[in-house]
């Protein structure tokens, strides 16, 4: 699946209930989920990090949607900037 579509079906899922929510309280949403994330990751249970991984993404997917931010194209242009090219 490409970020595109994944994106597109987390806005026809949750942008209603998301954008009612308000950005500043989802944004709340994501860190807990980013919390939860590393607490996960550093007990080691894999199979809990695996499942909060795509937490994690849910809610960047559903941030970026808020605040109209088409990742893809956003991972393109951070992909293909210099700068963010790794030294040697």
């Amino acid at each position: 699946m490409d970020i595109s579509a994944l994106q597109k079906i987390v806005k026809d899922r949750y942008f209603k209930t998301d954008s009612e929510r308000g950005i500043y309280h989802t944004a709340l949403w994501f860190h807990e989920e980013v919390g939860e994330l590393s607490s996960a990751i550093a007990s080691g249970d894999q199979q809990n990090a695996k499942e909060e991984f795509a937490d994690v993404l849910m809610w960047l997917l559903t941030l970026a949607n808020l605040m109209e931010v088409d990742m893809e194209k956003a991972i393109d242009e951070y992909l293909t900037n210099p700068r963010k090219l790794p030294t040697k």
